[in-house]
């Protein structure tokens, strides 16, 4: 094992944890093993990424899922595009496009129901920031709302000097929860506030052709221009609130984003690879919206293109790369190939997340899309996993994945040094759940939700032979489950050493229960493992009725002793 590989493990289970690291760019060439042949798990099944370790879920399955709008099955479910979030903000809930329309998922990524089919594929569906329950979305020259709950609808405002408004497909409701940047029949460009019923004066764009709009966290405008240059009506120019100019802040257009960097200022980060004078050859670049000013953060080899999602003043952002050259490892692999990034705004770290093993099949919908939650503890993704070569599967097949990440809090301004306290007693023991990064699942786990539970889920599994792996450090270990007469039968393993074979059935229901404990450890690294095992019915306890036999087995959360 390189030592570059275990430095990279230990930055993404940081990341995960919120836990501040020391600056770390590894820029080594790891190729996915199994590239042609690696299956993705079934729908609500998990795997452990075999370079990096993240933790990846599959939250969708497209042929196997009704198409709400015509005869059969889907062939393709993804997020609709990176800069908006399809997680409302307390993810409880995830919008997917299902082809033509959307689907509404549980912040699990159980898949619940369809939304309106009046809610097509052009309706740009966004959360309102303000009340969890409630979309966004424009209908011709209206824009409507949607609540989830109720499936009512209702009209905040007809814009009947038009025919139709846009948001040109990728700005979001703004940061405040109260605006957005539309484009009037293509052309006029305006802001409309909610909360006033006001929209702002209107700039022409006369004719001009442009990409997109975006919507800063400070409330001023982006429009990204299809020429390149260094005139007016090129490349990137930003617009107050009123759409008055303020000044151009890049030289080309290009896959990007908007948020706050560390200090509180709006940035956007943005791709450079069009950019005829570049700071730095195909790089992730931070430009700051107060005075154009650039920072590379990262630089790519030109066989790769990137999409940007930003999160809500979290001092990162999250990218993809992805290889039109479809090249096949170790051929033609570059650093950072084919991966999910978490890219810090102040240039010291680009953690990498997974290899997400998406095939070129079609022009777009392989691509991953790579999209965050506005908190930034978790992200979604497409990929197809070559099983168009595999099983046979639609060239534009396409399926969504979920990674739950703890989230990277940006430092605060260094307050006026103070006299230290004394330091805090070192906790007697420290809780990881089950979701965390440090715990790895094989075989066939199922999330459940419920107040009883630590975090409140869990996971449980009754498939002979699946397992949960959990890493930890400390001197003493304990898994929390779930002992109830349905509850099954489990091999412990600490360090590969078989511990005990544990029987978790309970006349009476006991959630949280210790079921496992080993204390006296050395302080070093250790694993812990768990099998779900079949159980002997023969020789089981004979006490208990042979009907309430079960097999699931639960893993909530560990316990460690620092």
């Amino acid at each position: 094992m390189t030592t570059n590989f275990i430095r990279a493990m230990l930055c993404c289970v940081a990341a995960a944890m919120g836990i501040a690291t020391a600056a770390l760019t590894d820029t080594g060439v790891y190729s996915p093993p199994n590239y042609n042949s690696f299956p993705p798990p079934a729908v609500g099944g998990s795997y452990a990424d075999p370079v990096f370790g993240s933790t990846i879920k599959r939250i969708s399955n497209a042929m196997g899922t009704t198409n709400a709008e015509r005869a059969g099955n889907l062939t393709w479910i993804t997020d609709e595009y990176s800069t908006m979030s399809p997680f409302n903000s307390d993810n409880s809930r995830i919008l997917l496009v299902h082809q033509s329309y959307f689907g509404l998922y549980d912040g699990a990524g159980v898949y619940l129901r369809d939304l309106s089919l009046e809610i097509g594929a052009a309706s740009e569906p966004r959360w309102s920031r303000k009340d969890n329950h409630t979309i966004y979305y424009v209908r011709g020259n209206q824009l409507k709302t949607y609540d989830v709950s109720s499936g009512a609808t209702s009209v905040v405002h007809t814009f009947s000097e038009y025919s139709a408004i846009s948001g040109k497909g990728e700005s979001d409701i703004s940061f405040d929860g109260d605006r957005f940047v539309f484009a009037g029949d293509g052309r006029y460009v305006f802001v409309y506030q909610i909360s006033t019923d006001r929209k702002s004066p209107v700039f022409d764009t006369g004719g001009r052709g442009f990409d997109s709009l975006y919507i800063t966290p400070g409330n001023n405008v982006t429009i990204t221009w299809n020429q390149s240059g260094s005139v007016r009506y090129t490349g990137i120019e930003m617009y107050d609130g009123d759409m008055n100019f303020r000044r151009q802040l890049a030289r080309a257009g290009g896959h990007m984003d908007v948020t706050r960097d560390t200090d509180g200022s709006e940035v956007l980060v943005w791709t450079n690879s069009n950019d005829p004078q570049p700071i730095c050859n195909n790089g992730i670049v931070k430009i700051r919206l107060a005075d154009g000013q650039q920072t590379c953060l990262v630089s790519f080899d030109w066989s790769l293109a990137v999409h940007v999602s930003a999160p809500d003043n979290k001092g990162f952002a999250y990218v993809e790369t992805y290889a039109p050259g479809n090249p096949t490892p170790p051929s033609g692999w570059m650093p950072y190939t084919n991966e999910l990034l978490q890219v810090k705004l102040d240039g010291s770290q680009v953690l990498r997340l997974t290899h997400y093993r998406s095939r070129p099949w079609n022009s777009y919908n392989w691509q991953p899309k790579v999209s965050t939650s506005r908190d930034g503890s978790r992200v979604v993704y497409n990929s197809n996993y070559d099983l168009q070569a595999s099983a046979g599967y639609p060239a534009e097949y396409s399926d969504v994945y979920l990674m739950v990440l703890g989230t990277t809090t940006a430092p605060a301004p260094e307050p006026t040094p103070a006299p230290a306290p004394a330091p805090a007693p070192m906790p007697t023991v420290v809780r990881w759940e089950q979701d965390h990064p440090a715990v790895r699942s094989t075989g066939t786990w199922y999330p459940s939700t419920g107040a009883s539970q630590s975090g409140g889920s869990t996971l449980q599994a009754r498939d002979h032979g699946s397992q949960v792996q959990f890493t930890f450090t400390g001197t003493g270990i304990q898994w929390i489950g779930h002992r109830d007469p349905w509850s099954g039968v489990a091999r412990v393993y600490l360090d590969g050493v078989l511990m005990a074979t544990i029987d978790t059935y309970s006349a009476a229901t006991q959630a949280q229960a210790v079921v496992y404990a080993a204390s006296g450890l050395s302080n070093t690294a250790h694993s812990l493992t768990l099998v779900v095992t079949r159980r002997n019915k023969i020789t089981a306890l004979p006490s208990r009725s042979r009907s309430t036999y079960g097999e699931w087995v639960w893993v909530d959360a560990f316990d460690v002793t620092p």
